[in-house]
């Protein structure tokens, strides 16, 4: 009887996992290198600014347009702030960057700001719409990466391994800076300028709208920079200090999240590559005219109750970060102010706090 469940199970196993491939998983790709910055750029500007770049928090195409079944709901959410780690990590790799930080929402004093929107994760696949601006509004990039899995990465054990996509991570990384690299000084100084233009404009509309203008295309021009004793634009740059104390602590927010996540995320990554290998080697023993391998079926079986275990895991993770329930502890001019809720309200509350303190000290 027992067998006969486990077969009974094993074959629902088959059918639920069957949409994701037809075919053996593929064989092992050649891995994208991660590209190093050129020194000859440095060399020859070395007051070239290092860009910071802002990461959102990835969007996801089936729970926008409410493909998503209720079961893997909570698995995308999850990956919607794990991804974006990966990604950050990419990025500061390279060691041409400044500040790279992962935030709930986009941020208004981006230099460069990065947002990327899921359209297929799997074991087999990743597929991210990836969309980069600067602070002028130009688009560095506007394309969507796939990428197979680097099958041989399930082979190696779950704590040490590469993640089997960091060949698109790394593809990624290497157009944001190849785009970078061809760019002249004087627009990257433009960008750090645009950015805080746009914070303070935020801010004070009325002070400092007037700084930039946008052209015919909608990119932005810097038409000039306040003086540098201006005590308004001063007051500007200090409240962006404390910003970006801020921004720190949502970025280790995730970091958090990222890494108890990798105590499960991967595993799960592994049992979902599994039991789509032991499908379609089942699969392929019926178009055979055979019963398929009983061995197959059991370690599917075998293989699904580890997959239940972690994903049950991932949904619990994934709903505590959701809910958020630690609150943000930050300190601003002497005051500690203690922030509740998801992390996208936190940073509407911080924005919130900012821009009546400096309506406070204008008045």
């Amino acid at each position: 009887m027992n067998k006969l469940r486990a077969l009974l199970l094993a074959i629902a196993i088959c059918l639920c996992f069957s949409a994701c491939s037809s075919d053996r998983p593929p064989a092992p790709v050649k891995t994208i290198p991660l590209r190093a910055p050129t020194s000859l750029l440095r060399a020859e500007n070395p007051t070239t600014p290092n860009l910071n770049i802002s990461i959102m928090a990835f969007s996801n195409a089936d729970a926008e347009s409410g493909r998503i079944s209720r079961i893997f709901a909570p698995i995308r959410e999850a990956e919607a702030s794990y991804l974006p780690i990966v990604l950050r990590d990419t990025l500061v790799e390279t060691g041409y960057w400044g500040a790279v930080k992962v935030g709930p929402s986009s941020d208004v004093s981006a230099e460069v700001q990065v947002n990327a929107q899921i359209l297929e994760s799997n074991a087999l696949e990743l597929s991210l719409k990836v969309r980069v601006t600067d602070s002028r509004g130009i688009v560095w990039i506007d394309q969507t990466y796939q990428e197979p899995a680097q099958t041989t990465a399930y082979l190696i054990d779950e704590k040490v391994r590469e993640d089997p996509f960091q060949s698109l991570y790394n593809r990624i990384a290497n157009d944001i800076l190849r785009f970078r690299q061809q760019m002249p000084v004087t627009e990257a100084n433009t960008i750090v300028q645009a950015a805080l233009l746009r914070y303070a404009s935020a801010l004070a509309p009325e002070a400092f709208e007037g700084y930039l203008v946008p052209d015919a295309n909608g990119v932005i021009q810097v038409t000039g920079l306040p003086a540098i004793d201006d005590t308004i634009y001063a007051r500007v740059i200090k409240i962006r200090e404390a910003e970006y104390r801020f921004t720190d602590l949502m970025d280790e927010h995730f970091d958090v999240f990222h890494k108890r996540l990798q105590t499960v995320y991967p595993y799960w990554q592994t049992y979902s590559f599994e039991l789509i290998d032991y499908n379609n080697e089942i699969s392929t023993e019926q178009r055979r005219g055979r019963s398929g391998s009983w061995a197959a079926t059991e370690d599917a079986y075998r293989t699904y109750k580890e997959y239940k275990m972690n994903e049950d895991e991932l949904r619990e993770l994934a709903d505590s970060f959701k809910a958020e329930i630690h609150p943000t502890i930050s300190r601003l001019e002497g005051s500690v102010i203690e922030l509740t809720g998801p992390l996208d309200t936190q940073y509407a509350q911080w924005r919130e706090i900012l821009r009546k303190l400096y309506t406070e000290e204008r008045e």
